[in-house]
């Protein structure tokens, strides 16, 4: 489904841009100087892409979107990589020079461009709603659907298009932004729902594409809502599954599953209060979503569980005041355009009444729709709810727990892809951080457009899930 990207061409993939110092707010490209942070930083260009917010309407709105550029360092081929992140609201430009100064690019043969889109991260505009209780499951409160509905009602009141937010707009500016590089042949890496925004780019704009790399699927066709809270469950339960299927981790950490039912059934009607604070089966679901996108998270999630089981709620604590952590105006411009208009909040009420995580997601994600009806999102083209057919070589990632973007999607996509393949990783959590394996194999497809690379290493990937288990 939806989610920040960060994978594996440079260690972190947070990326920190740069502003001119007199920024041009003419249209196209325009270079700019690298902020201090680059010192030392060789071959790295920054820069600001500005295009019309309302295509054709000349009405001198602009949308400024800044770009980093990392040069090849070596023998350069003619087509660079594109990234594009996840979210929808994440960003990019924000610890590139850190995550530079680690020197672990996939490909140094060829110029990775970055850059956050638009509405979101350091672009301009960009909609942020502040410290509003948005997480990936939902809105983890009913006093967040009025703060997210007010945010959004108030960009629209100052005059924003908000219907030119979304994956297809974006297609376009990536359309501009390699016109404007003179760039003829590309590549594109997307990951999380940086891949959706990758198929309205080989739905509506292919030329020049010469091949796609999909790390987590999410495709145009999609349900975003109803499917979630079983999701969700499944996914935690299978994390909490290999600790009990673990000698280490069930001793330590013995008949988790249960317990955390017992805790979300207790919660969903009598929520805990600790000096005044409420903690609700609510914050807890979206927190084990959370928990479960990221390795550390999910290798960490049996103990972390047993601590807010024992009444230390320091985790909660943490979670509940950056949640997503999302720039939330494009979070909702994105998804009640192009997901939530093609979906039903009824479709809810179908999960298992019996599964207290299903539960306590389904309160979270129902929210969604509420905040839809605070703005105009416009109305999407049918064709954003239909699948992709594409003959661009396009090389596909899935992991083994992923409640956003569940391998069974990309298993459904492929099947439309004449030139696609795809490949699941055992143990591994969303969007495969971390895995030299996913690089090499990604490596190889760059060189080659060939998705039917050698993968042999995921059989010696991560062939165990690993616990945090804590101190002795």
């Amino acid at each position: 489904m939806w989610r920040r990207f960060a994978v594996v061409v440079v260690a972190g993939m947070a990326l920190l841009g740069c502003t001119p110092k007199k920024p041009d707010t003419s249209l196209g490209y325009h270079k700019a100087t690298c902020s201090a942070l680059y010192a030392g930083l060789k071959n790295v260009e920054c820069g600001t892409m500005v295009v019309e917010e309302t295509r054709g309407a000349k009405n001198g709105r602009t949308v400024a979107l800044p770009v980093v550029i990392a040069r090849a360092t070596e023998a350069k081929k003619p087509d660079p990589v594109i990234m594009l992140h996840g979210g929808p609201g994440g960003g990019m430009v924000e610890n590139l020079a850190f995550s530079l100064r680690q020197k672990n690019r996939v490909t140094p043969d060829r110029d990775w461009i970055f850059f956050d889109q638009r509405g979101t991260g350091k672009s301009n505009p960009s909609f942020d709603c502040g410290d509003a209780p948005l997480s990936d499951a939902g809105i983890t409160s009913d006093a967040g659907v009025k703060v997210l509905s007010d945010c959004m009602a108030k960009y629209q009141a100052a005059g924003y298009d908000l219907t030119q937010y979304n994956s297809a707009t974006i297609a376009r500016d990536i359309r501009d932004l390699r016109t404007a590089l003179g760039i003829k042949s590309y590549n594109l890496y997307g990951g999380s729902y940086g891949t959706r925004v990758a198929m309205a780019v080989m739905q509506h704009d292919p030329e020049g594409l010469r091949a796609a790399v999909l790390s987590s699927t999410w495709p145009p066709e999609g349900n975003a809502t109803a499917p979630l809270p079983a999701l969700v469950s499944r996914e935690t339960r299978q994390v909490l599954g290999y600790c009990e299927a673990d000698a280490a981790c069930k001793a330590k950490f013995p008949g988790m599953e249960k317990r955390l039912d017992g805790l979300l059934t207790t919660w969903l009607s009598t929520p805990a209060v600790v000096e005044g604070k409420t903690y609700t089966a609510d914050l807890l679901a979206a927190f084990l979503l959370d928990e479960i996108y990221s390795r550390e998270g999910a290798q960490s999630l049996p103990m972390t569980l047993d601590t807010i089981m024992k009444g230390d709620y320091k985790a909660l604590d943490k979670f509940e005041k950056t949640q997503a952590g999302y720039t939330e105006g494009q979070f909702f411009t994105t998804l009640c355009n192009e997901e939530f208009s093609f979906e039903n909040p009824a479709d809810l009420d179908k999960i298992d009444h019996n599964d207290p995580i299903q539960v306590a997601t389904a309160r979270d994600t129902r929210r969604f729709f509420a905040v839809c009806q605070a703005f105009n999102a416009g109305k999407p083209d049918p064709v954003e709810n239909l699948p992709l057919t594409s003959d661009i070589p396009t090389l596909m990632l899935s992991a083994d727990i992923d409640a956003g973007c569940p391998a069974e999607l990309s298993d459904e996509v492929v099947k439309r892809l004449s030139r696609g393949k795809t490949y699941f990783f055992p143990n591994r959590t969303h969007t495969i951080v971390g895995s030299d394996c996913a690089k090499a194999m990604i490596r190889q497809f760059l060189e080659t457009a060939d998705p039917n690379v050698d993968a042999s290493c995921i059989k010696t990937d991560q062939p165990k899930f690993m616990f945090n288990l804590g101190k002795s």
